[in-house]
């Protein structure tokens, strides 16, 4: 992984950017999310995407805490359909949450974006995650 730097900070995640290796990356923290935590953290990977004119993420959801009904409806209403400002196509490489609970609330979630612009991969092993993001293009 390379040297990155932090765009955005906040207490429910990071926003990082890799710019020698050309990716953005999502990093949720353990800590509770507040209501517009998980608009303000895609909000800003999306501004950071553009940006940089990438095409292509790592969300880090080991630590991710699941989604509330709040959360759930904004992700398929504003994220999938791309209300939100972000580059098309994108490819979302994701580390699947540890907590059961959050892996099936994000899965749930991610099932939604088949068919759109936006394209996730998931995975178990942040390595695996890691090696497939090396392998795609900008």
């Amino acid at each position: 992984m390379s040297a990155s730097t932090i765009y955005f900070h906040s207490p429910a995640g990071l926003v990082l950017a890799h710019s020698l290796d050309g990716y953005a990356e999502l990093r949720y923290l353990p800590s509770k999310r507040q209501p517009g935590d998980l608009a303000m953290l895609l909000t800003q990977l999306g501004k950071l995407l553009l940006a940089r004119g990438w095409h292509k993420f790592l969300s880090d959801n080991r630590q991710m805490t699941p989604y509330s009904t709040d959360e759930k409806e904004w992700f398929t209403s504003q994220w999938l359909p791309g209300a939100v400002p972000r580059p098309t196509p994108l490819t979302g490489v994701v580390v699947l949450p540890e907590q059961v609970v959050a892996r099936l609330s994000f899965l749930e979630m991610s099932m939604k974006a088949s068919g759109g612009s936006l394209r996730y991969r998931t995975f178990q092993e942040f390595d695996e995650a890691m090696l497939y993001l090396t392998s795609i293009g900008h």
